[in-house]
């Protein structure tokens, strides 16, 4: 009986120190797209939406997205949408487009040069409401030590959550991209389909 009292004694002792939270070692994994954060625990940096971009030349018509990109501040007055401002910042080196050729050819030095340049920011300001119920921004891009100012017209198709869908004309020129290729349009489509949080 004695023996037996000793074994179940160990046998608590090895589940206490086995359940003891101090004792344990965990191991996290990050998966793609996640950042930490100095204090925080890991955070998904993850777009509550879509940014895509459309350019084509005679032979093809390329249609891409960036995967990684997040409001850095959103401040609006109540329910005033004419209020609103925001800056994005987009990781450019989350771009893809179908084919994996040209999502590396615009990794490169004769487009976004990626080994160089990182990060996008769009500043967005100085909304009005129109006529016909869509609404008008401004935005700056900053983009490779340059910037575009540019106005973009979006749509609210939901207010609570805020829900915009909007497009904008990026000068391709302007940032170097693609400059010996003349054949692609100098205007490419960006458009946002996307929550704001607030």
């Amino acid at each position: 009986m004695k023996h037996l009292t000793t074994i179940s004694l160990i046998l608590i002792a090895l589940v206490y120190f086995a359940c003891d939270t101090s004792k344990k070692t965990t191991k996290t994994t990050i998966e793609e797209g996640e950042v930490i954060k100095a204090g925080q625990s890991i955070v998904p940096e993850k777009p509550n939406g879509t940014i895509k971009f459309a350019a084509a030349n005679d032979r093809y018509s390329a249609d891409g997205t960036f995967k990684n990109w997040s409001f850095t501040k959103v401040d609006m007055k109540g329910q005033n949408i004419s209020t609103l401002s925001a800056t994005i910042k987009v990781d450019l080196t989350s771009i893809w487009e179908k084919s994996e050729k040209l999502t590396d050819h615009l990794k490169a030095s004769d487009y976004f040069n990626m080994e160089k340049y990182t990060t996008a920011t769009i500043d967005i300001s100085n909304v009005e409401e129109n006529a016909d119920g869509t609404y008008t921004a401004d935005m700056k891009l900053n983009m490779k030590g340059l910037s575009q100012d540019m106005k973009s017209t979006f749509t609210v198709t939901k207010k609570k959550p805020l829900h915009v869908t909007g497009t904008a004309m990026v000068d391709r020129k302007l940032f170097g991209l693609g400059i010996e290729n003349t054949s692609l349009v100098e205007l490419v489509e960006v458009s946002y389909d996307t929550d704001v949080p607030l």
